[in-house]
């Protein structure tokens, strides 16, 4: 009998084992892994269309979905964090971290999509478009604020002309 309560103790003990090493050699489960990937796909997805397309519509919603995921867009809620008042003047609004520069996708596709809107007549469209990018990097010599200015003058120029011809 003894030999039996060794045999179901070894049996016993060998299954659990296998368990034990099967559970530290299994690969993370992949749901953590697309949901964390989810948002930076999803950028870089909207950044490709809106650089690549030439439909103002679907470039404006790439835009639109870019300033959504950078908070770049108009009317942004603020963050607030359940904690005592003793504590909340303590704690900062956590940001967004993306292995990308969200500012500079936005400015990109803002700046295709108002070359778009300039080429087909949205003038109005186009010059809002230019002047956001100009705000955005205000008091910098970005490539994108340099190109927008570029594009805001070329623009008012030719509103100027239109103008003057009538």
């Amino acid at each position: 009998m003894r030999s039996n309560g060794m045999r179901v103790g070894l049996v016993v003990g060998l299954l659990s084992s296998a368990f034990l090493i099967s559970g530290c050699t299994t690969p993370p489960p992949t749901q953590t892994t697309d949901a964390r990937d989810g948002g930076f796909v999803s950028l870089w997805n909207a950044y490709g269309d809106c650089k690549a397309t030439s439909d103002l519509a679907k470039a404006t919603a790439n835009l639109d979905q870019l300033r959504s995921a950078g908070g770049l867009g108009q009317g942004k809620d603020e963050f607030i964090l359940p904690l005592p008042n003793k504590l909340a003047h303590l704690v900062s609004a956590p940001t967004n971290r993306v292995a990308v520069d969200v500012r500079a996708m936005t400015s990109a596709c803002a700046l295709h999509t108002g070359e778009l809107a300039l080429t087909q007549g949205y003038l109005e469209v186009a010059r809002d478009l230019f002047v956001s990018i100009i705000k955005l990097h205000e008091g910098q010599n970005s490539y994108y604020a340099v190109r927008a200015k570029t594009l805001l003058a070329k623009l008012e120029q030719g509103l100027t002309i239109s103008f003057n011809a009538r």
